[in-house]
């Protein structure tokens, strides 16, 4: 038995993994404790300020076909699945991918886009065919990648292009 997700109760996470390998939750969110007495912070400790708040940026997936556009998917909340959707499986991703891949070679969980610090990242969740940056760069499992707005992102056999708009 694995690290359980704190999510969707998946139980099958490996001990180092960052997010969840079935629903993409993230692993390392600790709980939150009881918050600090107001106007009381240990001796020699300044608050500290909130993070500056991010552009206002739309960020989206496209699904390419022969060069062209064929659908979009917008990138919303903190983060997005990438998969085909299954509900015998329990697979519901956001970036439902099943019409766009009748051969199957995109996972049901195959990888999440999220967004952080006001960065966009991509992670293979250990899928059969691989997630490929820019026909380039092969993700390994479980390891964020940094998208850049323009990326091309291979899933299986089917084409995305991500895109930021400010």
């Amino acid at each position: 038995m694995g690290r359980k997700c704190p999510q969707c109760g998946f139980d099958g996470n490996e001990p180092e993994w960052e997010f969840c390998g079935h629903c993409g939750s993230d692993l390392l969110v600790e709980p939150i404790g009881e918050p600090p007495v107001e106007g009381k912070l240990p001796k020699g400790k300044k608050p500290t300020p909130p993070p500056p708040p991010s552009p206002a940026a739309r960020a989206k997936v496209v699904v390419m076909s022969g060069g062209r556009p064929q659908r979009e998917f917008s990138i919303t909340g903190d983060s997005v699945l990438v998969g085909r959707w299954d509900p015998d499986a329990g697979a519901f991703p956001e970036v439902d991918l099943s019409e766009d891949d009748p051969g199957c070679y995109v996972s049901r969980h195959h990888a999440r886009i999220f967004a952080k610090e006001g960065r966009y990242f991509i992670e293979d969740l250990g899928s059969t065919n691989k997630t490929v940056i820019n026909k380039a760069t092969k993700l390994n499992p479980h390891s964020p990648h940094e998208l850049k707005n323009g990326d091309e992102i291979i899933v299986g056999k089917t084409f995305l292009k991500f895109t930021i708009e400010y």
